[in-house]
């Protein structure tokens, strides 16, 4: 594939509309072979006996005669933006360390602001891949955290966890990957619920001394620092690596930065987005902008409408 370093090389790469839907059934449907693409089915009827019309744009069933387009069953179904403005919209969102918001992507891209937010919102529910529900194993670090409200115009004592949206976050350091969720609560029967589901039964957790997780040496291996007396890292003769959770709270620091930094404030109801927007951050790092764009069209098909945006 195509490398690119930045937005200018990503339009040549991607210079009109049959490129990019061109791209896009290479991608979903796999590359013509013999004339055939071998993973295109009707989203109707399930038929694989499907032509393609010269406009690159629609495809017939040859069964039900339903036409379709490779849009359907993916973030961009049901949108008349073009899929280049799409492109650039995962670019910016992807490459950026912080974020863009809506008001600057309605500029870049020329859309208004609404149909900005909206492909936005998309993009984030697509940044969560097929691996969230896999349980960590291993040595993984967890903490909690409050998210999301309006703090800016408080007067000092008001400040605090109040309109706040309490979080889990979980990093492995096997595979230095990061996970994040809303939670109901920070009580004890909510962190735990969450830690089951996401960690593999024994594997070993390192947490801060918050008494919630210390039920957790019931089913796995828990080692925890003390914060309030002021241990950050500490070691112990039968544990071969140092116990902190340095990586969950500087993973922490980087979404606090950007939603604060360059949201200012989000919502309880589509904070998981936002979290799934910097999961993937911490998670691609490694990869080059062209890379971590590429690797974000192995999730994308997630159909999502304004209405359950708007009421989720």
């Amino acid at each position: 594939m195509k490398q690119f370093k930045n937005i200018m090389d990503l339009l040549k790469v991607f210079s009109s509309e049959e490129i990019c839907h061109n791209f896009l059934k290479d991608v979903l449907w796999g590359k013509k072979e013999n004339g055939k693409r071998a993973k295109i089915s009707c989203p109707r009827c399930g038929s694989n006996h499907i032509n393609e019309f010269a406009d690159y744009k629609r495809n017939r069933c040859y069964d039900c005669k339903k036409t379709f387009s490779v849009r359907v069953g993916t973030i961009f179904d049901d949108s008349k933006i073009e899929l280049q403005k799409w492109f650039m919209a995962i670019y910016l969102l992807n490459s950026t360390k912080k974020g863009i918001p809506s008001t600057q992507l309605a500029k870049d891209i020329n859309v208004t602001q609404k149909t900005a937010w909206f492909m936005l919102q998309r993009i984030r529910e697509a940044c969560q891949d097929e691996s969230f529900d896999l349980p960590f194993e291993g040595i993984t670090e967890i903490d909690e955290a409050y998210l999301g409200g309006k703090e800016g115009n408080k007067h000092a004592h008001k400040k605090g966890k109040l309109d706040k949206t309490p979080v889990l976050g979980f990093i492995n350091r096997d595979t230095k990957k990061a996970k994040a969720m809303k939670i109901p609560s920070a009580k004890g029967y909510d962190l735990q619920e969450q830690i089951y589901k996401h960690t593999q039964e024994g594997s070993f957790l390192v947490t801060d001394s918050y008494s919630a997780y210390d039920v957790l040496s019931w089913n796995y291996n828990h080692e925890s620092v003390k914060h309030s007396a002021g241990e950050y890292v500490k070691s112990k003769s039968r544990v071969a690596f140092k116990i902190h959770t340095n990586s969950i709270e500087g993973f922490w620091s980087m979404v606090k930065r950007g939603i604060y930094g360059v949201y200012h404030w989000a919502s309880a109801k589509h904070i998981n987005k936002y979290l799934n927007e910097y999961s993937r951050k911490y998670n691609t790092k490694e990869l080059t902008n062209s890379e971590r764009f590429y690797s974000f069209f192995g999730n994308i098909n997630h159909k999502i409408t304004y209405k359950q945006l708007i009421s989720a």
